[in-house]
């Protein structure tokens, strides 16, 4: 199984009401983990998320919305919390989100809350909201100390400035849960934010010297690129028609971690021997994942049975 933990929130997509063209807002569960292990769960996976969600109605629904993509509730807290919410503002780039976040049941989770990992875990993610505040900030950063070498370790900073109070506590935060990392999954602008100037290349090669095994940067429209300690790897994105990129990015980590659990490299001493084919066989297929998600509204990532069903074979 692979566990993803960190946050689960209510999305308010923006809309139009049916009565007079009003601008109106749609609550969808969404959330960077919570996204990652739908997609997981979708694609065939077995997943669980760990974390903290609100007893309240928004928390029973983002429960529902796990349970009926096939994933695990097993390390799961519910909490007297409420449960966080963010408005989205979507233009030409990247979403724009505005959180109400403040003592919610994702940032109030702790590793007491939910039971210790068991031996059919194979890898463990973490990242987004969940490496922002404390306390979970620091649960999550706890958390991957203690599986460091156990599980396959995997880190998607998903960076929100508008969350993120403290930034230089915030990057050193990042800088050990990057070290700590088999697989790290950033954008670009993630990359500008936690290192100012830095070079993808660099800092990919940096990582790698210390014990990384893949570094992804992704690129939006442009595709993506990797790099293992055999070479570097650069997949482009096929024309792709986009009624918003929200959750894209989710879905491509997810569609990565899928395709190495499937051909039998989610395991640390396998991980660390990934070659450049190996790698570029899971880009292509998370690419492909992502730009299904790209193509329908929000973050709703594609079944197995939807990608056996398009143009190109899985």
């Amino acid at each position: 199984m692979i566990i993803i933990c960190g946050d689960s929130l209510i999305d308010f997509l923006p809309s139009r009401s049916e009565d007079g063209g009003q601008d109106a807002y749609i609550p969808v569960p969404g959330g960077s983990c919570r996204n990652i292990a739908v997609g997981l769960g979708r694609l065939g996976s077995a997943a669980g998320f760990m974390g903290g969600i609100s007893t309240d109605f928004f928390g029973d629904l983002i429960v529902s919305s796990m349970q009926v993509s096939g994933v695990s509730m097993q390390y799961v807290a519910r909490l007297d919390n409420a449960t966080t919410l963010a408005f989205v503002k979507l233009g030409d780039g990247e979403p724009e989100y505005a959180f109400f976040d403040e003592a919610s049941a994702s940032r109030c989770w702790t590793l007491a809350a939910s039971p210790p990992l068991a031996d059919d875990v194979t890898a463990l993610h973490v990242g987004s909201l969940g490496l922002i505040s404390p306390p979970v900030a620091d649960e999550c950063l706890a958390l991957m100390r203690e599986q460091k070498g156990r599980r396959v370790l995997c880190v998607d900073p998903n960076c929100r400035p508008t969350l993120t109070s403290d930034l230089a506590t915030y990057r050193a935060r990042l800088a050990e849960a990057l070290a700590l990392a088999d697989i790290i999954k950033l954008s670009r602008a993630d990359l500008d934010y936690l290192i100012p100037g830095a070079d993808p290349e660099t800092i990919a090669a940096e990582w790698l010297a210390a014990g990384t095994s893949l570094v992804i940067v992704t690129k939006g429209g442009d595709g993506a690129t990797a790099w293992v300690k055999g070479g570097r790897i650069d997949v482009p994105v096929g024309e792709t028609v986009v009624v918003d990129t929200v959750g894209a990015g989710d879905s491509f980590i997810a569609a990565v971690l899928c395709h190495l659990d499937r051909t039998g490299l989610l395991h640390p001493g396998r991980i660390a021997a990934i070659d450049p084919s190996q790698a570029e066989a899971a880009l292509q297929f998370a690419v492909r994942v992502a730009a299904f998600t790209c193509g329908r509204a929000g973050s709703n990532p594609p079944w197995a049975a939807e990608l056996q069903e398009s143009a190109t074979p899985v």
